[in-house]
């Protein structure tokens, strides 16, 4: 399976991508740049959420118009979308109206919640009663009920406790060895290096393409460190090293 744009272009208020072309393959990979660079929009624009001005979307060789199939997006901050008046009720919404039976429909909601690590006995409280990192949970449970062959997630881990982190990077790394794609959009040093191939965009365009373990070699890590940076910090002086090292390769 294979998620593709091809020659894509889009015009999103003042910023224009042009000419794009990207492969997402079984896998974890994670999109990293500075903040303006484009990386929202490529990954809208892979869900198919964002019509393009020209080009195509494939998935595994085919055209598609809308809304990629299959493709479950984590937005930025998402547990600002729950809204049910319980959280099963949340979790459970989107299957509500997809014809699958009570039973089913309960039994993949409670699957999604267990993944996420959301105690039991907070399934039947309001949604707004939970941390801010069982919320986040609550919502990614909501994306993955319908067990999604492709997960596009835009900046997943910024803002969590250690516990709620903990999870999500778990979640990730199951996700990645079962056969999916996987995308993040992250300015994340440890979600980078664990992810199977990093891209790097800056304004609109990819200008590098690697193995994470090239910039883990390299002294990434180190340098993370050495600069005082944290999980989820604007780290626009570590994507500039990452850019020194990828730069060029396509």
């Amino acid at each position: 399976m294979e998620l593709s744009l091809v020659n894509a272009s889009i015009r999103r208020d003042d910023f224009l991508l042009s000419d794009l072309s990207l492969t997402l393959k079984e896998g974890l990979t994670a999109i990293t740049g500075k903040s303006g660079s484009g990386k929202t929009t490529i990954l809208t624009m892979l869900s198919g959420l964002l019509p393009l001005r020209s080009g195509s979307l494939l998935l595994s060789g085919k055209e598609v118009s809308g809304q990629v199939p299959g493709c479950g997006v984590i937005f930025q901050f998402p547990e600002r979308q729950l809204f049910s008046e319980n959280v099963f009720s949340d979790v459970a919404f989107s299957l509500r109206h997809s014809g699958l039976g009570k039973s089913d429909v309960k039994d993949k909601a409670a699957a999604a919640l267990s993944i996420m690590g959301i105690d039991e006995a907070k399934w039947y409280e309001s949604p707004f009663s939970l941390s801010g990192g069982e919320r986040r949970r609550a919502a990614i449970a909501g994306v993955i009920v319908s067990d999604p062959r492709i997960v596009l997630a835009d900046e997943p881990t910024v803002g969590l406790d250690g516990h709620s982190y903990d999870i999500v990077m778990r979640f990730f790394s199951e996700f990645r060895d079962s056969g999916r794609i996987v995308a993040a959009v992250t300015h994340d040093p440890d979600l980078t290096a664990m992810s199977d191939r990093v891209i790097l965009i800056d304004n609109g365009q990819i200008a590098g393409d690697g193995l994470p373990d090239d910039l883990v070699s390299s002294g990434i890590s180190e340098l993370s460190l050495s600069l005082g940076l944290g999980r989820t910090v604007s780290f626009d002086i570590l994507v500039d090293r990452i850019a020194s090292m990828l730069g060029g390769r396509r």
